[in-house]
C-alpha cells in the first residue's frame, strides 16, 4: 500500500477518536462532588434576652421539638400577667357598659331619655369591646414573644455547629446553632456543559465515596440548576443518596453517568 494513503488514513481516524471523546454523547460522564444534608437550618433568636441554658452540643442528635436553648423569660412572663389583667378590665367594662347602655334603650322605648343619650350610650358599648379586642391582641402578643424564649428544633437531626453559650445576649438574626437532617442525604456536583443536555431528573447515577474504601451508592437526580456558572460553564445537578450509617455531609465522592 501507498505510504501516502496509509498516514493520513491514521491521522483521520486518530482524529475521529478523538472528536468522538468530546462529543456530548460521549459517556458515561464522570465528575467530583459533595455530600450535604438534604436539609440544613441556622437557628437564631427573635428576641433579645439573656441564654439561660444551651441544652446541646456539637454532634448530638436531637428530635423535632427539643428545646435546644432556653432565654431568661422573668421579664417576658410579667408582660403576659400585666396584659391579662388589662383584659381581665377591660372585658368588666365591656360588660358594664352594656348593662348601663341596656338600661338607657329601656328609659328611651319609654321617652324618658333623648335620642342622643342612647348614642352616647350604643358608642361607649362598642369603644370598650373594641378595647377588649386590642387587650386579647396584646395577651397573644406576650405569649409569642414568652414563646420565642424557648428555641426548639423544628426537625430531627444533629448539631453540627454552636456559637453560644449561657450568658450571651441575643440579638434578633444571630446565628446560635445549625442543624442538619442526616437522615436525608444528598450529592451535589457540577457537570460539564456538554453532558448536561443527557442528564435529567430522576435519572440514576453511581456515587463512590473513596473514603470508604470505594463505597459505590446508586443515587438519582433530583434537582438540576439550569444556570451555568460564567467561568467553569458547568452546571450544578443535585442527587438523593439512600441511607448509609456511615456516610456523612461533607464527603467528596465521584458521580458517573450513564444512559
Amino acid at each position: 500500500m501507498n505510504k501516502r494513503v496509509v498516514i493520513p488514513t491514521l491521522l483521520l481516524l486518530i482524529c475521529s477518536v478523538a472528536l468522538a471523546q468530546d462529543r456530548p454523547d460521549a459517556f458515561p460522564a464522570t465528575s467530583t462532588g459533595v455530600v450535604m444534608a438534604d436539609r440544613n437550618v441556622t437557628l437564631s433568636a427573635k428576641i433579645v434576652g439573656r441564654v439561660s441554658a444551651v441544652n446541646v452540643d456539637e454532634g448530638d442528635r436531637v428530635g423535632v421539638g427539643d428545646i435546644l436553648i432556653d432565654i431568661e423569660d422573668a421579664e417576658l412572663l410579667a408582660n403576659l400577667a400585666a396584659a391579662r389583667a388589662r383584659l381581665r378590665m377591660e372585658e368588666l367594662n365591656w360588660a358594664h357598659q352594656e348593662k348601663l347602655a341596656e338600661r338607657i334603650r329601656n328609659l328611651r322605648e319609654q321617652g324618658t331619655v333623648s335620642a342622643e343619650n342612647l348614642d352616647d350610650a350604643n358608642f361607649k358599648v362598642d369603644a370598650a369591646e373594641q378595647s377588649v379586642a386590642s387587650a386579647k391582641a396584646e395577651v397573644a402578643r406576650a405569649r409569642a414573644m414568652l414563646a420565642e424564649t424557648k428555641i426548639r428544633a423544628s426537625f430531627a437531626g444533629v448539631i453540627t455547629r454552636k456559637d453560644v453559650e449561657p450568658g450571651v445576649v441575643t440579638a434578633p438574626g444571630t446565628p446560635l446553632l445549625v442543624l442538619e437532617d442526616h437522615a436525608s442525604l444528598k450529592f451535589r456536583t457540577s457537570v460539564k456543559e456538554q453532558d448536561i443536555a443527557h442528564i435529567e431528573i430522576g435519572q440514576t447515577l453511581s456515587v463512590t465515596i473513596d473514603a470508604l474504601d470505594g463505597l459505590t451508592l446508586v443515587a438519582t437526580v433530583t434537582k438540576i440548576i439550569p444556570s451555568g456558572d460564567l467561568s467553569t460553564h458547568e452546571f450544578v445537578v443535585e442527587a438523593t443518596l439512600p441511607r448509609h450509617d456511615k456516610v456523612f455531609p461533607g464527603m467528596f465522592g465521584k458521580a458517573t453517568f450513564a444512559r
